[in-house]
C-alpha cells in the first residue's frame, strides 16, 4: 500500500485534478490519496472567518463567493454527469455548513481557534469529495474520508499534535476495510480530530504531515509527496542557476534541510516515516515520469548535497562570568524564550564554555525587547547580553561531507574567499550539516559561493540532474 499526497498547486483547477487523479489511478498498489485544498482557498476561508468576526459582511460574501467559484470550477470538470451531480450535492452541504459557522462567528464577534479550524477544514473536505468523484468518473473506484475521523490529535486547535497510537487504531478501523474492498481512499490533509470530536488543524506543513502520519498508521510501503517541484533541489534556483535535483537523501538530511529553510518538506513531515522506516519520495505533478528525490534512512555518498538559507533571524549571545552559573543562566534564557513563544533555529556553546549563542526568529520589538527581557531574567548571574538583527543562517547539508574533520574549516575558507562576514559557525554534532550565521544581506552570496565550492564541482551522477526551465519556474512561483 502507498500514500500519495497532492498539494494545493497540484489540485489547483479541474485540469490539474484530473492529472493528479490519473497519476493516482496508475499506481498498481492499494492507495490512500491525501489532498490539500484548492490553491488559494485556505486563505479565502481565513479571510472570510476574520471578516465575520469583525462584522464585515461584504468581505464575507465576496470570499465565500470566490470559494464556491473555485469548487464549482473543479466540479464542472468531472466528466461523468452522475458523479458531477453527486459532488455538487455534497459541496452544497459543505458550503451550507460553512455559512452556518461564519454566522456563528459573526454573532459572537470573535473567532476562536476551534471555530477557525472548523472553517478552514472546508477546503480539504471539498477537495476530497471532488478528487474521489474524479477518480470514479474515470473508472477508478474511490471513496472520500474526512481525516477528523482518522487522524487523532490533542485539543490544541490551530496547531494540534497527533496521537499516533489512536491514529493507528482509527486508521485500522476506518481506512483499512475500504482498502481491503479495493477502493482508493481519498483523505483530507491538514486536519484531525480532537478528543471531544472537534475538528483540528495540524499547523504549517500539515498536509504533508497527514500523509506520513497515515502512511505510518497503515504501514505503507512508500509515501509520495506530489508537488510542483521536481524533487529536493541542491539550492534555491532563484539564487543558484545551477541548482540540481538531489536523487537521494537520508531522513536526517531531509530534516536538517527543512529546519534550515528548504521549502519542499516541513521538519515534522519526516518523523512518522522515520518511526516506521517508510521511504518518502518527492515527485512533481508537472514531470510525473521523473524519479524525483527518495528519502530513506540510509545516507548515500560522502559529499555535501545541498545548501540553503534561513532568513529573518536574530543573533543572541549570552556571556556568563562564572562557569558554575552557566546551567542556571541557560535555563533562564530557554525559559524566557519559551514564555515569549520564540523559536530557536540554532544554539551553540563556545569553547570557552562561558558564551552561549542562539539564532532565533525575529520577534516584535526586536533586540530592544529581547535585551530588556533577558537582562531581567539573568540579573542574578551578571550575564552580558548581545543582540544582532537581520541575520541569516546558511547551511551545507550532507552526512558524508559534513562529517569530515576539515569540513568546517573549508566552509569558513569558502565564505572568507567570497568576502562574506561570519558571525558564528558550527559543525553540527549530528555530522549532517555545517552552519554559519551571516548578515542577511550576504545570505544569497554565501549560498552561491557554498554551492559552487561544494556541489557544482561534483560529478553529475553525484549531484543529480539539472531541472528543466519550467520546473525551476514552478519552484520560484511556489516559494515566492
Amino acid at each position: 500500500m502507498i500514500v500519495l499526497k497532492f498539494g494545493g498547486t497540484s489540485v489547483g483547477d479541474a485540469a490539474r485534478v484530473r492529472e493528479a487523479a490519473a497519476i493516482a489511478a496508475a499506481q498498481l498498489a492499494p492507495r490512500v490519496v491525501v489532498v490539500s485544498a484548492v490553491g488559494g482557498v485556505t486563505n479565502l476561508l481565513l479571510d472570510a472567518a476574520r471578516a465575520a468576526a469583525t462584522g464585515q459582511s461584504d468581505r464575507v460574501r465576496d470570499a465565500t463567493a470566490a470559494i464556491r467559484d473555485r469548487h464549482l470550477g473543479v466540479a464542472n470538470g468531472i466528466a461523468d454527469p452522475a458523479e458531477r451531480a453527486g459532488a455538487l450535492a455534497e459541496l452544497d452541504q459543505l458550503h451550507a455548513a460553512l455559512d452556518d459557522a461564519l454566522a456563528e462567528v459573526a454573532a459572537e464577534g470573535a473567532l476562536s481557534d476551534r471555530c477557525s479550524d472548523r472553517i478552514v477544514a472546508t477546503g480539504e473536505k471539498a477537495m476530497s469529495v471532488l478528487f474521489a468523484a474524479t477518480l470514479r468518473a474515470n473508472g477508478s473506484p474511490a471513496v472520500h474520508v474526512f481525516a477528523d475521523r482518522v487522524v487523532a490529535t490533542d485539543g490544541r486547535f490551530g496547531s494540534a499534535r497527533p496521537d499516533r497510537a489512536r491514529t493507528r487504531a482509527q486508521a485500522a478501523a476506518v481506512v483499512q476495510p475500504l482498502l481491503d474492498a479495493g477502493l482508493t481512499v481519498v483523505a483530507t490533509g491538514f486536519i484531525g480530530g480532537a478528543p471531544d470530536g472537534g475538528t483540528t488543524t495540524l499547523g504549517r506543513g500539515g498536509s504533508d504531515y497527514s500523509a506520513t502520519l497515515l502512511g505510518a498508521a497503515l504501514d505503507a510501503a512508500e509515501v509520495q509527496i506530489w508537488t510542483d517541484v521536481p524533487g529536493v533541489l541542491s539550492a534555491d534556483p532563484r539564487q543558484v542557476a545551477d541548482a540540481r535535483v538531489v536523487p537521494q537523501i537520508s531522513y536526517d538530511e531531509a530534516q536538517e534541510l527543512a529546519h534550515f529553510g528548504a521549502k519542499v518538506l516541513h521538519p515534522r513531515t519526516i518523523r512518522p516515516a522515520v518511526a516506521r522506516d517508510i521511504p518518502v519520495r518527492i515527485l512533481s505533478t508537472f514531470a510525473p515520469d521523473e524519479p524525483g528525490t527518495l528519502v530513506t534512512r540510509a545516507a548515500v555518498g560522502s559529499d555535501l548535497k545541498a545548501v540553503t538559507a534561513l532568513q529573518g533571524l536574530i543573533l543572541l549571545t549570552i556571556d556568563v562570568p562564572e562557569l558554575e552559573d552557566l546551567a542556571g543562566a541557560a535555563a533562564a534564557v530557554f525559559r524566557a524564550l519559551h514564555e515569549d513563544g520564540v523559536e530557536i533555529a540554532f544554539a551553540a556553546q563556545a569553547s570557552s564554555r562561558r558564551r552561549m549563542t542562539f539564532l532565533i526568529d525575529t520577534i516584535t520589538g526586536g533586540c530592544r525587547h529581547l535585551c530588556e527581557r533577558l537582562e531581567t531574567s539573568l540579573v542574578d548571574f551578571e550575564a552580558g547580553v548581545g543582540c544582532t538583527e537581520d541575520v541569516a543562517l546558511v547551511a551545507a547539508v550532507g552526512e558524508g561531507g559534513a562529517a569530515q574533520p576539515s569540513a568546517l574549516a573549508r566552509l569558513l575558507g569558502v565564505l572568507n574567499k567570497a568576502n562574506v562576514p561570519v558571525l558564528a559557525a558550527s559543525q553540527q554534532t549530528s555530522n549532517v550539516a555545517l552552519v554559519a550565521a551571516v548578515p542577511a544581506a550576504e545570505a544569497a552570496r554565501a549560498v552561491l559561493a557554498m554551492h559552487d565550492a561544494f556541489i557544482k564541482s561534483l560529478p553529475t551522477t553525484a549531484r543529480g540532474r539539472r531541472p528543466r526551465r519550467a520546473e525551476l519556474l514552478a519552484e520560484s512561483l511556489r516559494v515566492g
